[in-house]
């Protein structure tokens, strides 16, 4: 609380906390296979392949995933085929698409997100929908 007050913002959400992204997928990017790493990922391209990122995975608007996704926090904004584990949340903006099984113990949907997925929660923990108020389904960086 004090930090946001000196900051002068409101650090509430995960997209509050994001420093720039250590690894960027640009817009047009083609990648295929399993992608490994840790830090922020920003995809804005296209990915087909499994993932596993120790650290935040955005999906940018407009980006596309094809294949399983494992991190420890996603936000999307675009459009991902596969399974999504999330190892604390997912945070699905207003542009997000997700066909498949998303596995994650705390998951907040943002009204006109599209998901066609069964949502699984180990702990039973709270499912949050909301009204985006703050911009529409970008991300917080742009390249």
């Amino acid at each position: 609380m004090i930090f946001e007050k000196l900051l002068g913002r409101n650090v509430r959400r995960k997209t509050d906390q994001l420093a720039e992204p250590s690894t960027n997928l640009a817009p047009g990017f083609f990648f295929e296979g399993q992608l490994e790493g840790s830090g922020h990922f920003l995809v804005q391209g296209e990915v087909v392949g499994d993932g596993q990122v120790r650290g935040t995975v955005t999906l940018a608007a407009g980006a596309y995933w094809k294949g399983n996704l494992t991190a420890d926090c996603v936000i999307l904004s675009g459009k991902l085929e596969g399974n999504l584990v999330a190892y604390e949340k997912v945070d699905l903006t207003a542009t997000a698409q997700i066909t498949g099984v998303m596995t994650t113990p705390s998951v907040f949907i943002a009204e006109g997100a599209v998901v066609e997925a069964r949502i699984s929660r180990p702990r039973k923990t709270q499912v949050t929908r909301y009204n985006e108020r703050r911009g529409q389904g970008g991300p917080p960086f742009t390249a």
